[in-house]
C-alpha cells in the first residue's frame, strides 16, 4: 500500500492509504478521465422569443451545457463486482450507458475487454412490435450467439421471467413488470463476461427479486464480473466487492462496498461530511 497526504474539508491533513495498481491485463473495464455533457435547449416560449431576437440581431442563441459526468476514472478487475451509488442525477445511468457502448463520452477513454450483457432500463434494447420470443433472439444475436444457442436458452428464459402465456405476444402488450422480468432473464441467461445492471433488482414482485439476487450470487461465486446500479443498499452490500459513489457527476469516493454504502447512507440521512477510512479513496 502507498500513502498520500491531502487536506480534508476542515483543512486538516489526512493520510489516505491507496491500493497498489493491478496489472492492466487483470482489468475488464478501464475508465480514464471520462466526462459527458449534453446540450439542453430551453423550449419555453419566453426563451424561444429571446433566441429568435438574438438571431435577428446576429447573435447566437443561448444554450446550456449539462455536465452529466466530470473526470470519472476507475477500473474493474476480472471477477470483481462493483456497485454504483448516488442520488438522482448523479450520473449513474449515464456511466453505465457509456460502458455498454450505448452512449459516447464527450472526453476521456473507456476500454471494455469482455462480452457485455446489459439490463439498463425498462425494455432497453427491446422492440415493442416484436414478440417476447423474437426479442430474445434479437438480444442473443446482438451478443454474437447463433440461433441454435438462443433457441436452447428460450425455455429457461421464459420460465425464469414467468411469461409462459405471453412469450408469443408483442412486447407492447406486456406490463412494465413483465418487460423488466424478461429483460433480466435474458441478461442472466445469455453468454456474457461482463454484466451491467441498472435498477434491475427492483423489477417484479418480492419472489422474483429474491430469485434475481440468488442468481447474481451464483454469478459472483462463479467469478463473473458485474457492475450494478441500485438504490437497494442491502443488495450492494451482499453482491459487491467495491462501490463507487457518484455525486453530481463526479467520483466522491471508491472503496469496499460495505464501507462506501454505509457512508453514502450516512451522508444522505444526515447530509454529513464524508470521513475517510482505511481502504477508501475520497476525491
Amino acid at each position: 500500500m502507498t500513502t498520500s497526504n491531502r487536506p480534508d474539508h476542515l483543512g486538516k491533513t489526512q493520510t489516505l492509504e491507496r491500493p497498489r495498481l493491478r496489472s492492466r491485463s487483470d482489468d475488464v473495464v478501464v475508465v480514464e478521465c471520462i466526462s459527458k455533457s449534453y446540450r439542453a435547449r430551453n423550449l419555453e416560449r419566453q426563451a424561444m422569443i429571446e433566441n429568435l431576437l438574438r438571431r435577428m440581431l446576429g447573435m447566437q442563441g443561448r444554450s446550456q451545457q449539462i455536465r452529466a459526468l466530470n473526470n470519472v476514472s476507475f477500473r474493474v478487475a476480472r471477477g470483481e463486482s462493483l456497485g454504483i451509488v448516488g442520488g438522482n442525477g448523479a450520473g449513474k445511468s449515464t456511466l453505465l450507458k457509456i460502458i455498454a457502448g450505448i452512449a459516447a463520452p464527450s472526453s476521456g477513454k473507456v476500454e471494455v475487454r469482455a462480452r457485455v450483457a446489459t439490463q439498463l432500463s425498462l425494455g432497453s434494447g427491446f422492440h415493442p412490435y416484436l414478440t417476447g420470443r423474437e426479442n430474445i433472439f434479437l438480444q442473443g444475436t446482438i451478443l454474437g450467439m447463433t440461433n441454435h444457442q438462443v433457441r436452447a436458452l428460450i425455455p429457461a428464459i421464459v420460465e425464469f421471467a414467468g411469461i409462459e402465456d405471453a412469450v408469443d405476444r408483442q412486447l407492447w402488450t406486456y406490463s412494465n413488470g413483465m418487460t423488466s422480468r424478461l429483460g433480466f432473464a435474458v441478461a442472466a441467461h445469455v453468454q456474457f463476461e461482463l454484466l451491467l445492471l441498472d435498477e434491475a433488482l427492483s423489477a417484479g414482485d418480492r419472489a422474483f427479486r429474491d430469485r434475481c439476487t440468488e442468481t447474481l450470487l451464483k454469478f459472483r461465486s462463479s467469478g463473473a464480473t458485474m457492475i450494478i446500479v441500485s438504490h437497494g443498499s442491502e443488495n450492494l452490500r451482499l453482491l459487491c466487492d467495491r462501490a463507487l459513489w457518484l455525486e453530481r457527476g463526479e467520483v466522491r469516493a471508491i472503496g469496499p462496498a460495505v464501507e462506501i454504502v454505509d457512508r453514502y447512507e450516512e451522508f444522505v440521512g444526515g447530509r454529513t461530511e464524508f470521513k475517510n477510512t482505511r481502504g477508501v479513496q475520497s476525491f
